[in-house]
């Protein structure tokens, strides 16, 4: 129990080859990815991010209330109302 242990030297390449490792884990680690469960067995799927913004959600708004006013106006012509 009294071996002395001797520092041992990393090469440049190891280092180099250690980081880009690191650097490649890091990027896989952030895709979204998801197990999906099918008939023919489990398979892997890339999660589409679709951000919701300010602008959309307007759009979105006003597409429905177009909707909604279109409907009120044929029921109103049809004597729904």
């Amino acid at each position: 129990m009294t071996e002395k242990i001797k520092p041992e030297v990393i090469s440049r390449r190891r280092v180099f080859s250690l980081l880009g490792l690191a650097a490649s884990g890091l990027v896989f680690a952030t895709i979204p990815v998801s197990p999906q469960v099918t008939p023919q067995g489990v398979e892997l799927s890339v999660d589409q991010a679709q951000a919701v913004t300010y602008r959309r959600a307007r759009v979105t708004a006003r597409r429905v209330d177009r909707r909604v006013y279109r409907h009120t106006r044929r029921a109103v012509r049809r004597g729904a109302y």
